[in-house]
């Protein structure tokens, strides 16, 4: 609906209805945003009691197309000068909202207790390593349980990988090839069942070290992607932090959503009246649009 409005704006810009159209794109444009806005919010409420979800929200930003006039004189036209000739716009006047993406909020959701073995919560930036048919990706969503062979997994199935140890920083940055990969697979058949894991992430068999969990940080948090079941795609190689891990290790305890429901209905009840007013501009440019063609076009 929103589309169909827009593209009417735009073809009727002429004449005399320049003005309004360019209104009416104002509040086409503000209606977009916050029918994202409503979309954001409403995934972020469908997740407020996801594992390890991070919410989500919209970035905008306002388009001044008067900022791209190039500077110099008017040019006139050798035809009679009507007013608009003497500064002309070219549809470069308009001022409106431009979605310019969303980021993912990182903040630490609430830690609840479940004293499960293989329960674990980063606290900290850390995220957990973790492979994937389509490579290596990171999580904080620690319900973990053992598969059918004794690898330890996630509760899709992907495995959890151990740490590489101590590595020259170029080398925990470079791609690893598949066989390097499956070599870093935690198997804890025929373990029993006394395992514990300490803050460091060592996995412990009784007295026996078994492993010690990937733990990995990043320099800057908003180069990871979100790919799909709380796993996070990390598109840099050099954002892997090769300094010391800080990130706690804390077993029998889940990380919750970090999604503020009471503050995520507020959101929501703004973006909704916000949008009813945006479109109730649009239906105010419509009737003088209209107004304008069929009673002042008879004057």
């Amino acid at each position: 609906m929103l589309l169909f409005i827009l593209k009417s704006a735009k073809d009727r810009r002429s004449g005399g209805e320049e003005s309004l159209a360019t209104g009416m794109w104002t509040a086409v444009s503000g209606a977009s945003a916050q029918a994202l806005q409503v979309e954001t919010i409403a995934n972020n409420l469908a997740n407020a009691d996801t594992l390890g979800f991070k919410k989500d929200a919209p970035v905008f930003r306002e388009y001044l197309a008067v900022q791209e006039r190039e500077p110099g004189p008017a040019q006139l036209q050798h035809r009679a000068i009507k007013d608009k000739d003497l500064y002309p716009l070219d549809g470069r006047d308009q001022a409106f909202v431009v979605t310019d993406g969303t980021y993912t909020n990182f903040r630490q959701g609430n830690l609840r207790v479940t004293h499960a073995l293989l329960d674990v919560a980063m606290d900290g930036p850390g995220f957990i390593e973790v492979s994937t048919p389509s490579g290596v990706r990171y999580t904080r969503q620690g319900s973990l349980k053992l598969a059918m062979d004794g690898r330890l997994v996630t509760t899709e199935g992907y495995p959890v990988l151990s740490s590489q140890g101590a590595v020259a920083p170029e080398a925990a940055r470079a791609p690893a090839s598949d066989a390097a990969i499956a070599a870093r697979f935690i198997n804890l058949r025929d373990r029993g069942s006394n395992l514990s894991i300490n803050d460091q992430g060592e996995l412990y068999a009784g007295e026996d070290l078994v492993a010690k969990l990937s733990v990995v940080e990043f320099g800057d948090l908003n180069k990871l992607r979100k790919a799909g079941g709380q796993l996070f795609d990390n598109t840099d190689p050099a954002n892997v932090s090769v300094a010391p891990v800080r990130t706690v290790v804390r077993q029998g305890v889940l990380e919750t959503s970090n999604v503020n429901p009471v503050e995520e209905m507020t959101n929501l009840i703004k973006a909704n009246r916000l949008y009813e007013q945006d479109l109730k501009a649009i239906k105010t440019y419509g009737e003088l649009l209209g107004k304008e063609a069929n009673d002042i076009g008879k004057i």
